[in-house]
C-alpha cells in the first residue's frame, strides 16, 4: 500500500478532533509494521498527547523497523504541555517516518525532520501535501500571518440580496442550509457578526447540531467607534455570555491583533452587510461560503464593498466548489477538507 493510503488515513484520524484542538493542528498518526496498521492515534485537544504519542502508547509490540505516517512534521521542542515526539520516535527505534507538511511553527520549522534524520531515521515529507495543507489552513495560517484565520460567510437569494429593505433575513435558505452553517461555526474559535445584526436579528450565535447539545464558542460583536449595544441582546444576557467580546472596527487590524493575542485564532464572520463589506474591501479573508436561496426579492439589502471599474477589476473566487444542498446552491471559495460530504 502506498505512501499516500496511508496518509490518508492520517488525514481522517486527524479530523476526529476537529474543532476541538486549537491553537494546535490537527493531526493523525498510523504506524504501520511488515506492511500492517499497529496503531493510530490523533491530538484530541490542546494539553494531550499529541498524535505519534497517542498512537506509540496505544501498542504493545516493539516499533522496532516501523513506519510512522503523521500529516505535520513531529515536535521537538520543550516549550509546550506535551513531551515531545521526535524524540520519542527515535528511542522506540522506528526506522522511518513520512510526513505530509513541516509545521511552519519556528520552534519547529524543520528542526523535527533534521533531528530524526541526524539519527539515522529515514524521512519522506511532501506526501499529500496539498490536503495536508488544506486540512489545517487555520493553523497555518495563525502561525504565519499571526492573526486569526478568516471565514465569511453569508446568504442570498439570486438576485445577491442578504436580506429585504428591512433588514429581515430569517430565513433566505433551507433548513439544511442552516445545519450546514452550524457546523461551519464549530470548526473556529469565535463566530462574529456586526452591531447591526446584533440589534436587528438579537441572534444567539450558539453551535447546534443534530444529536448534540447547544453550546457556544467565542463570540463577537464588531461595532464602529464606542458604539454602545443594547444589554437584554441574547448575546449579552443568555447562558453564554462570557463567551460574548465586543470589538471596534475603527482600526481593523489592531482589533484582529488584539484578539490573536487573545488566543482566538480563527473567526466565522456571518455579517451583516457592513462588516461583510470592510473584510471584502481589504480583501482579508481566508475562506469564503455564500449559500445562495432561489428566491428573488427585487429591493433589498446587498452586498457594496467598493466600485469596480471594469469584470477584470472584479474579486475572483478561482478555486471555488460548487454544491447543492437542498434547493440551495453552496459555494466555497475553495475545497475543504473539515467539512462533510454534500
Amino acid at each position: 500500500m502506498s505512501n499516500d493510503y496511508f496518509m490518508q488515513k492520517c488525514f481522517k484520524l486527524a479530523l476526529k478532533a476537529l474543532g476541538n484542538t486549537s491553537p494546535n493542528p490537527l493531526v493523525g498518526c498510523v504506524i504501520v509494521k511488515n506492511n500492517k496498521i499497529i496503531a493510530t492515534g490523533y491530538h484530541q485537544k490542546s494539553g494531550t498527547a499529541h498524535a505519534e504519542l497517542d498512537a506509540i502508547n496505544k501498542t504493545t509490540e516493539s516499533l522496532q523497523g516501523a513506519t510512522l505516517y503523521c500529516n505535520l512534521e513531529p515536535c521537538c521542542h520543550l516549550n509546550k504541555k506535551t513531551p515531545p515526539c521526535a524524540q520519542r520516535i527515535i528511542k522506540e527505534g522506528i526506522t522511518k517516518v513520512v510526513i505530509s507538511n513541516l509545521d511552519p511553527n519556528p520552534e519547529v520549522a524543520g528542526k523535527g525532520v533534521n533531528l530524526l534524520r541526524e539519527n539515522g531515521i529515514e524521512v519522506i515529507t511532501g506526501v499529500s501535501e496539498h490536503e495536508g495543507a488544506i486540512l489545517n489552513e487555520v493553523f497555518f495560517t495563525h502561525i504565519t500571518k499571526e492573526r486569526p484565520f478568516i471565514h465569511l460567510k453569508w446568504a442570498q437569494t439570486i438576485d445577491g440580496k442578504i436580506a429585504t429593505k428591512s433588514h429581515d433575513s430569517k430565513w433566505i435558505t433551507s433548513v439544511e442550509s442552516r445545519q450546514r452553517v452550524h457546523f461551519e461555526r464549530s470548526c473556529y474559535d469565535a463566530v462574529a457578526v456586526g452591531a447591526k445584526t446584533a440589534i436587528k436579528d438579537n441572534p444567539e450565535l450558539t453551535i447546534r447540531i443534530k444529536d448534540q447539545k447547544t453550546y457556544s464558542k467565542k463570540r463577537i460583536v464588531f461595532t464602529k467607534g464606542l458604539q454602545e449595544l443594547p444589554s437584554d441582546l441574547k448575546l449579552f444576557s443568555d447562558q453564554y455570555s462570557k463567551n460574548t467580546i465586543v470589538k471596534d472596527l475603527s482600526n481593523l487590524s489592531q482589533a484582529l491583533k488584539e484578539l490573536y493575542l487573545d488566543g482566538i485564532k480563527s473567526i466565522y464572520i456571518e455579517g451583516g452587510a457592513q462588516t461583510l463589506n470592510l473584510f471584502l474591501e481589504k480583501q482579508l479573508f481566508d475562506r469564503i461560503s455564500v449559500y445562495i436561496a432561489p428566491k428573488i426579492l427585487g429591493d433589498g439589502v446587498h452586498l457594496n464593498f467598493g466600485p469596480t471599474a471594469t469584470m477584470q477589476d472584479a474579486l475572483k473566487l478561482d478555486k471555488a466548489i460548487i454544491n447543492k444542498i437542498n434547493q440551495d446552491i453552496y459555494i466555497q471559495s475553495q475545497e475543504n477538507l473539515c467539512l462533510p460530504d454534500l
